[in-house]
Formats: structure tokens, sequence, C-alpha cells
């Protein structure tokens, strides 16, 4: 009884959740349209304001910009939460002497101001999902998984992001259109009002514009030379009316001109592409479809749908914690390396895979990644160490306790300060270790100033810093090999290094493996000895890729550049991890 009310619940709950999905899907397609829309009488706003402010400009020259589309308020109107504007002041006044609001353009662009295509297609879904839901109440109880079903909905939610993508770019692309000629139409109203010509392209209030002919492709101070080039090239550039459109930087550009003022605008297309927002939704809504209808499966189980409920309960609030602080920043990464995202533009703009394509052809991130790869060469001699030291140390007597913590003190310090001592000590002009070794009757050596030894030097560091760790870690893995093997092979004569070599070693091939694996993973992530003792030289002999992308983030402003080589990296260590997993499963299948 409880499973024959469980399963119409749940497949009714499966064609909810589809609906709310395809629904989420459509959202977030007319909400970047919305968005877009808003930013688009914002920038009205401020051509506008840029208009009022003008000797001879006023309302006449804001009504003549946006006609009904302008309210001009008290400055006490505007501001936070009072939707698009701007305010506009007296010439020399501190205080706001208006509110400038602008309402957003109307939609509808070449496909309708509605997704009608993306409707059509959810409600066909919808509609089909209905009716098995339907037919499942009447018929007997299936205990497969309806992967048809499945199926279906994700190609019915897949179909809609597309539909729906394809309706928001041609809207943006409308909208962009006329919001450079919006900009156009303001530089006209500027010059005719007076204004001066050599400034007048200030009064589109776009990211880009130029108030030249275009005859000197150096003098283009503001609008990217590739972009006046392709409208110095463009036959359409002298057309009055509409505005063009020209392929520059792999972007489409949307160009309007005034008497000798061309404005270059780069769409809300590119710059608010729902392309990755849509992804995101879809997969999301398929997802959900996909375990509700696996529930479903189990609802003639009620004890198996009782645990499966009863584990996600509990799973859900690390589940939550995870995804906002761990899965969520992975996520946001991801979506800047797919933009050129700076902290000095206007917008980020969506470059797809160019970023990736881009660091292919960098000889300084390879180079990097190469210093990072020399690096880790450091992690068998510090295990070698690490495991001789394990063996020495080995005991209960005061002196080897002592010891122990001694070694293990580096592993526990802070990075930044060894970081200082060590530099105190290995500089060329009053460290402890150069001035012995002139005592010594032997010269000073370079260690940190010269690109033949400052790698070496940060490496025998890095070994220094590790073997505490893993030498503890070695010897909580000799501890649990069995004593006896030991005297067993004692009574059969086996001598120290046979006993090392046939019991030490295989009794310790997983805590080796586990030291080498995350060995390997923290050399790759090594950042604070170069930033505190080198700085990546010298001549970039110690630029490791940590290093190489914090620069690029917070010293160059790269954060898509940046966090495409975060996930470069990421590939780079997730190979070298799996091979050695690869590697073990090969040793175990031959043992």
């Amino acid at each position: 009884m409880v499973s024959g009310v469980r399963q119409p619940v749940l497949d009714s709950l499966a064609a909810v959740v589809l609906a709310a999905g395809l629904a989420l899907v459509l959202v977030v397609a007319a909400g970047r349209v919305e968005s877009a829309r808003v930013g688009a009488a914002e920038s009205e706003a401020r051509m506008a304001a840029a208009l009022w402010e003008l000797v001879g400009g006023g309302a006449d020259a804001v009504a003549g910009l946006l006609g009904e589309r302008a309210t001009i308020t008290g400055a006490d109107a505007g501001g936070a939460g009072s939707g698009p504007g701007a305010y506009g002041y007296e010439a020399g006044a501190l205080e706001p002497a208006v509110w400038i609001a602008v309402a957003p353009p109307p939609a509808g662009g070449p496909r309708g101001a509605l997704p009608v295509t993306a409707i059509a297609i959810a409600l066909a879904g919808l509609t089909v999902v209905t009716g098995w839901v339907l037919a499942r109440r009447r018929g007997p109880t299936r205990i497969r998984y309806p992967a048809g079903i499945a199926l279906l909905s994700g190609g019915c939610i897949g179909l809609t992001a597309v539909a729906g993508g394809r309706w928001a770019g041609d809207e943006l692309g409308s909208l962009s259109a006329a919001t450079v000629a919006q900009g156009a139409r303001a530089v006209e109203l500027a010059l005719a009002t007076g204004a001066d010509p050599a400034g007048a392209a200030r009064f589109a209030q776009l990211p880009w514009a130029q108030d030249l002919s275009l005859d000197s492709l150096t003098e283009q101070w503001t609008m990217p030379a590739a972009v006046a080039a392709a409208i110095a090239d463009s036959p359409a550039r002298d057309v009055e009316g509409s505005p063009l459109t020209v392929e520059a930087d792999g972007a489409t550009w949307h160009v309007a001109g005034a008497a000798d003022v061309h404005i270059a605008f780069l769409g809300y297309e590119r710059t608010s592409s729902p392309t990755l927002a849509l992804a995101a939704a879809a997969g999301l809504a398929g997802l959900l479809v996909a375990l509700v209808l696996h529930l479903g499966q189990l609802a003639s189980r009620p004890r198996a749908l009782g645990r499966t409920l009863a584990a996600w309960g509990l799973l859900a609030p690390a589940a939550a914690f995870i995804l906002a602080f761990t899965l969520g920043p992975l996520l946001f990464s991801l979506w800047i390396s797919l933009h050129e995202w700076r902290l000095i533009d206007p917008a980020p703009l969506f470059l797809g895979f160019d970023n990736y394509a881009a660091l292919l052809r960098d000889r300084e991130w390879w180079s990097a990644i190469g210093n990072t790869a020399l690096f880790t060469l450091h992690v068998p001699a510090a295990m070698a160490v690490a495991l001789a030291l394990a063996l020495l140390t080995r005991g209960s007597r005061r002196t080897l306790r002592w010891a122990r913590l001694a070694l293990f003190l580096p592993g526990i310090t802070s990075v930044a300060a060894i970081a200082v001592v060590w530099k105190w000590l290995l500089s060329d002009q009053y460290g402890l270790l150069n001035r012995g070794l002139e005592r010594a009757g032997v010269g000073s050596v370079p260690w940190l100033t010269s690109p033949d030894t400052a790698l070496a030097s940060l490496m025998i560091i890095g070994i220094w810093m590790v073997v505490g760790y893993q030498m503890v870690v070695f010897q909580a893995g000799l501890a649990a090999i069995p004593r006896d093997w030991y005297d067993a092979a004692r009574v059969d004569g086996a001598g120290p290094w046979q006993r090392f070599r046939h019991i030490t070693l295989p009794g310790l091939r997983h805590t080796l493996f586990f030291v080498l694996v995350t060995s390997i993973i923290g050399s790759f992530q090594v950042f604070g000895l170069v930033y505190v003792m080198t700085e990546g030289g010298p001549l970039g002999a110690t630029d490791v890729a940590v290093y190489h992308i914090y620069r690029e983030a917070w010293e160059f402003l790269q954060f898509g550049n940046a966090a495409a080589m975060s996930w470069l990296l990421f590939a780079v260590v997730f190979a070298a991890t799996w091979l050695h997993f690869r590697f073990l499963d090969a040793r175990r299948a031959h043992g």
C-alpha cells in the first residue's frame, strides 16, 4: 500500500521538477536579456545626463535623445533601488541637481519579444512527460528505471536551452545595435548644441568611442586598433542610417557614426552571453529530473527508498557546505577562465576556450610549468632521506624522541618564517652560510641570485621542510609491519639489506605511494618559498606555476588567463596522480 501511494507521487514530482527545470532555463534566458535592457537604459541615462549638463542642453536635449522614456525629477528621487537612471549636475556643483530616470528600451528583436520556439519545445516535452505520468497511474508499477523518459526529459531541456540561447543572442544583438545608435545620436545632439568636436565622443558614454576619421590607426587611443581597422575597411562605414557590424579580435562589434565620430561598442551578446548560464541551468535541471526518476524506481521498495532519502538528508548539510565553499568557487573560476576579465574592463568578455588556446602558445607559462616539474624532482630525494631518518630514529629512547621532534618542527612552522630565515642565511652579502664558506677558504655561492643555483637552493630547502612530516608517516607505516616477519628473516639468515628489500619496502608500499602522490601535489603548489625568497627570479629561473598564476591575476589583472592557468595546472596534477594510480594498479596485478 505504501508503494502504491508513493509511486504516483514520485512520478508526478518528476513532471513537476521537469516543469521547474524548463522554467528555470527560460527564466535564465529572459533574465539575461532583461539585465542587458537595464544596462542599456543605464548607458542611455549617462548619455542623457551628459547632454543635460552641456551648456544649451538641458531637458530639451534629453527629450531629443530619449523622448518620453526619460523622466527628469529632483535629485532626492534617485539612487539605489529607483531603477536605471543617472544624476545630472550643474556646472561646478558638487551635489546633483536632477535625477534622470530612463525606462529600459522595448524588447522585440528579429525573433520577437518572447522565446516562442523555446516555449513550444518546453510545452511539447512537458506534455509528453505528463502523459507518461498519467499512463503510469493506470498501468502496473514497473521497477525498471525509465531511461526513455529520462533521455526525453534531458533532450527537451537541452533543446529548450539551445532555442532560448539563440533567442537571447538575437535579442542582445538587437539591443546592442540600438544602444550604439543612441550613442551616435547623443554625439549628434552634443555637436548641434555646440560641444567641442574633439571631445564629442564622450557624450556616447560607451566603453569605446573615437572622435577621428580613422585615417591614422596609430591615434586610436580608446578604440582597439583591430576594431578601428575593421571599421576603416568596411564598405558601409560612411553609409548613413542603421549601425553596421564588424568582426575584430574574434568578436562582433556594433558601430555607428556621427559626422567624423565613429563609435564601436562590444555588444551585450558577448559581454552578457547567456551560454554558460543556460548550460548550468540545463545541467542542473537534467540532474534533478534524473534523481527524481531514480527515486521513482525505488518506490516499489519502501525500505530502500527510506534509506536513500535518509542518506541524502544526512549528506545535505555537508554537501551544501562543499557546494558553497569548494564546488562553487571552482565553477566560478571555470566561468572566469572562459572570459577576458580584468578589473579595469567595463564587462567581462566571453571568449570560450580562447584563453586555453593562447596558453598553449605561451612560452612563459610552459617555462613556469617546466620549473615546477624540475622542483618536483626533489620529492624522491626527500622521501629517501625521510625513510632513512625513520629507520634511524625508531625506538622509544628519550634521545630519539627529541630527535624526531626536532626533525618534525619544520613541517609545522610557517612557510613565510622559514623563507625569511633561509633568505637571510643564503644572502650573498651577509648570509651566515657564505661567511662560513669564505672563512673555510671557499668562495661564496650565489644561492638565490644565480639562475644556475636558485631553483636548486629552493629544492634543498623544500627537502628540509618536508622530511620531518614524511618521517612520521613512514614510522607509522613501519609500525604496521609485523615484527615476526623480521624475526623469521633473521632465522633464515637474511641480512639487513635483504630484510629492507624484501620486508620493509613491500610493507611500506601503500605508505610510499601515499607520500609520493601527496608530495608531488604539494610540490606543484609551491608558492610561499618563491614569493618570499626569489619572487620568480633571477631571470625567471624560479618562476613556478602557482607564482606565475598569482602574478597574472594580481599584478597584471588578467583574471581570465590566471583562471585558465589554474585549470591547466589542475589537469597536469590530475594526470600525474592518475598515472601513479595506474602504475600502482599494474604493480598489484603483477604481484
